[in-house]
């Protein structure tokens, strides 16, 4: 009886070309383009948005996620690693990119967009009703003659 569960012998297995021939390349050339891919984004990303903290946050969390996932999956590929390690970091460091985009950020990120607007309404406001008034021009006393 052959089957799914009898191939428990393929997680104890090294990841490499000869034992998965079908993923072991792509999943090293897929983890070195996203690795310079999330690097090159985090460098224009934080260079563009400087003064939103909150989104270099979430750039610098994404950028920490994808460093350390696509390193790891690049160490498993080169040094042989078994596949019982290449599939918990492949679904983890996924889920863990699912998790800060879609539930982590984005309360943080609605705060922060309805603290800007509340800034721009306030200063709007403030720069219509305070606008400048003269002061009158005060009588310069008399002086007197000796």
């Amino acid at each position: 009886m052959n089957g799914p569960w009898n191939q428990i012998n393929l997680l104890l297995s090294g990841f490499n070309g000869t034992n998965f021939p079908l993923i072991c390349a792509p999943v090293l050339q897929i983890s070195a383009v996203l690795l310079v891919t999330a690097c090159f984004f985090y460098y224009i990303q934080s260079r563009r948005l400087r003064n939103y903290s909150v989104y270099l946050d979430l750039n610098e969390w994404l950028l920490w996620t994808s460093m350390g996932t696509f390193l790891l999956l690049a160490m498993y590929v080169i040094f042989g690693f078994d596949f019982i390690f290449v599939l918990p970091t492949m679904l983890i460091g996924s889920g863990l990119f699912i998790w800060i985009r879609f539930v982590h950020f984005p309360p943080l990120l609605h705060a922060y967009q309805e603290r800007l607007a509340r800034q721009r309404y306030f200063a709007r406001t403030k720069a219509h009703t305070e606008t400048p008034v003269r002061a009158r021009a005060t009588a310069k006393p008399k002086r007197r003659r000796k």
